[in-house]
């Protein structure tokens, strides 16, 4: 028999009890209180949590959040099943998902808590479709079988957005870095390329796996430049446009221009180099082409000049000395000895002529001419007196005819092939070959601005070659590599201008002890060849009045002295201002008019503006000691009845007189004229 407890025991026992239901209480305070502020958060999350059932696939919960994410409410999510509110293809794909779970799960257990990850599409209750991160773990019963399907569904539309921007942003850059004309690369701080694109690759000739992970400084020519532009982006933090010379996996040495900037990580850590190379061979090349032919126009101005002034020295001489030829008789003692000087004069009119040739091509007299007939009869002749030499002919059958003086690119073949001797002392072989090209523009040089169908003409020795200075020299007036006295150093400049005046192109190929190679193009002819025709001898003398207007006093005096003899009537003039007061005074009584083409205070080109005012049938003949091209070119086209070109003879200038008189002029009466003092 149990005793009954007593009223204190009783009492203590409810005491007891009642502080146990205050603890349980508490506990369950706490626990509603947990509830509630889990609750608060999964309600107020922006991604929606659910259970799944993995019979029905419907939701056991959703957090409120599905409203604001998909747009339906709670009651409206939840009679949908998980296949009503996703697209199609994210439902197979998720049923496809979790059919492998279930079987890797007979297999490998212990996979059971592990989180799974996909990218499904939902489908909104407005119909537009909204992707979303879908994170989910299995939760078994107390026998271990799946009941359900907890996770968390994430908005992931404008991150997918981002993403895809991003990757089009990538592909973008990813374009430009694989099309870029420059190459573009990344190296480490050491020097190692990380990354090179393919214009990087093809300018340097390497392929990509020798490249890559290489050091960068097998790309440079001089190892000493790496560490001053590691000094100099150390001290700016970038360089641009920093000049640097490169070598290409042959050796092969480019000119190139550097911009670079640090590479760094995302928290700003210098991780290594990162820029882009331009190749500028080319262009500095064309720099100094351009540089040359500007140099190469300069000199040709002052030569122009110096065998303009030259020609009229000359004049002064040769006019003397056919007057004093024309008075002695041959017997006489000095017969021979100005014979000797009038020759002298030829060679240094021939000498200046060279020089104009140089300086603007030379008088231009075009025919319609093959070339291979021209290389032909020049080497022939060249030939001749080279027997130790062996001429080899490789000629275009069907050769374009070209629009040039005759005996101008004579000259220019002559030249070469006298070149060609010099380098080959003890003999050797002369190749000439003709060919029909088509250059496009800028082909051969930056100053060749026209196209089109040429015929080229190469000459190539087997002598002892140039090297690069010397080449740069070769057209130069007077460059010669010759001993004193072996050479004037104007053949190959006199070839320069007349193939240029002829809207031609020369180029030279040379190396030390290989020889050399020139090739000519002349622009090709649309006219057929034209035949040679004998000028008609003209009369020598005449009784008309002539007008001489020269700034040289010395060329006036030799002028009146020639044509007096000749039977004229000669007035002269040292200006063009006294020339046409002259001219203004006896219009009817002057027949011809004798101008010089280069004059200080009124120069030809304006003297023959105001002579051709006061008579518009003036009749003018140019003379100077420059060619034919340029102002005297113009004049001619102005109206100037003929050219004469310093120095000349007694019988050339009277031949010129007599073609632009006419051998048929009525001759007038010899006229009275006063001549008035000349200032």
């Amino acid at each position: 028999m149990v005793d009954k407890p007593s009223y204190d025991e009783l009492l203590h026992r409810i005491q007891g009890l009642e502080t146990e239901n205050t603890k349980i209480r508490q506990d369950l305070d706490r626990v509603k209180c947990s509830e509630n502020k889990f609750r608060m958060m999964i309600e107020n999350m922006p991604d929606i949590i659910w259970t799944l059932s993995v019979d029905t696939f419907r939701t056991k919960y959703l957090s409120p959040s599905v409203e604001t994410m998909l747009g339906y409410t709670l009651e409206e999510a939840r009679k949908k099943t998980v296949k009503e509110m996703v697209s199609p293809a994210s439902f197979q794909l998720g049923a496809q998902y979790l059919e492998n779970i279930l079987k890797n799960l007979k297999t490998h257990p212990l996979d059971a808590h592990q989180t799974h990850s996909l990218e499904v599409e939902y489908i909104c209750k407005d119909g537009s479709s909204l992707w979303g991160e879908v994170t989910a773990k299995l939760v078994f019963d107390e026998q271990g079988n799946v009941s359900e399907i907890i996770g968390v569904s994430r908005d992931i539309s404008k991150r997918l957005i981002a993403e895809k921007a991003l990757k089009k942003n990538e592909a973008k850059y990813r374009t430009l870095f694989e099309n870029s004309r420059d190459a573009i690369y990344i190296t480490t701080i050491s020097g190692t390329i990380i990354e090179f694109n393919p214009a990087g690759v093809e300018l340097f000739g390497y392929s990509r796996d020798e490249i890559i992970g290489s050091d960068i400084i097998k790309i440079y020519h001089d190892p000493q430049n790496r560490e001053n532009f590691k000094e100099t982006i150390r001290e700016k933090g970038f360089v641009r446009d920093y000049e640097i010379k490169f070598k290409k996996k042959d050796d092969t040495h480019l000119d190139c221009l550097v911009t670079t900037t640090f590479w760094r990580s995302e928290d700003g850590e210098v991780l290594g180099y990162q820029g882009i190379i331009r190749d500028i061979t080319d262009q500095k090349r064309m720099i100094s082409q351009l540089q040359q032919m500007q140099k190469m126009e300069a000199i040709g101005t002052l030569a122009g000049g110096i065998a303009h002034n030259f020609n009229n020295l000359l004049m002064t001489i040769q006019g003397n000395t056919s007057l004093m030829l024309m008075k002695t008789d041959p017997s006489h003692p000095h017969y021979k000895k100005l014979r000797t000087i009038e020759q002298h004069i030829q060679h240094g009119s021939d000498l200046s002529r060279q020089l104009l040739g140089f300086a603007r091509g030379g008088q231009h007299e075009s025919k319609t001419v093959n070339l291979n007939v021209i290389a032909r009869m020049s080497s022939k002749i060249f030939a001749s007196t080279k027997k130790e030499l062996t001429v080899h002919y490789n000629l275009e059958k069907n050769l374009l005819p070209i629009s040039a003086d005759p005996g101008q690119i004579e000259q220019t073949i002559l030249n070469l092939l006298v070149n060609a001797s010099h380098a080959m002392p003890d003999g050797g072989d002369i190749y000439i070959q003709t060919e029909n090209v088509f250059l496009d523009e800028f082909q051969l040089a930056a100053y060749q601005d026209v196209g089109g169908q040429y015929a080229k003409i190469s000459v190539t020795d087997t002598g002892i070659g140039m090297d690069e200075a010397t080449m740069e020299k070769i057209f130069e007036p007077f460059f010669t590599t010759k001993e004193h006295g072996q050479g004037t150093g104007l053949g190959l400049s006199s070839a320069y201008g007349i193939i240029k005046n002829h809207r031609g192109y020369i180029t030279v190929y040379s190396e030390p002890g290989k020889g050399s190679t020139f090739k000519i193009y002349l622009p090709a002819s649309d006219k057929l060849r034209e035949t040679e025709k004998k000028a008609p001898t003209p009369p020598l003398r005449g009784n008309e009045t002539i007008l001489i207007i020269d700034d040289e006093t010395m060329l006036t005096e030799t002028g009146e002295t020639m044509l007096k003899e000749l039977g004229y009537t000669v007035l002269t003039a040292n200006d063009g201002k006294t020339g046409i007061g002259l001219y203004a005074s006896h219009p009817q009584k002057i027949d011809l008019v004798i101008l010089d083409m280069i004059m200080p205070k009124m120069s030809g080109n304006a003297t023959f503006t105001e002579l051709k005012t006061i008579d518009p049938q003036v009749k003018v003949l140019v003379s100077s000691g420059y060619s034919i091209n340029g102002q005297a070119s113009d004049l001619l086209k102005k109206g100037c009845c003929g050219f004469i070109q310093k120095p000349f003879s007694l019988m050339e200038l009277s031949k010129k007189v007599r073609e632009t008189l006419g051998a048929n002029t009525i001759r007038k009466p010899a006229k009275s004229i006063e001549h008035p003092s000349q200032t």
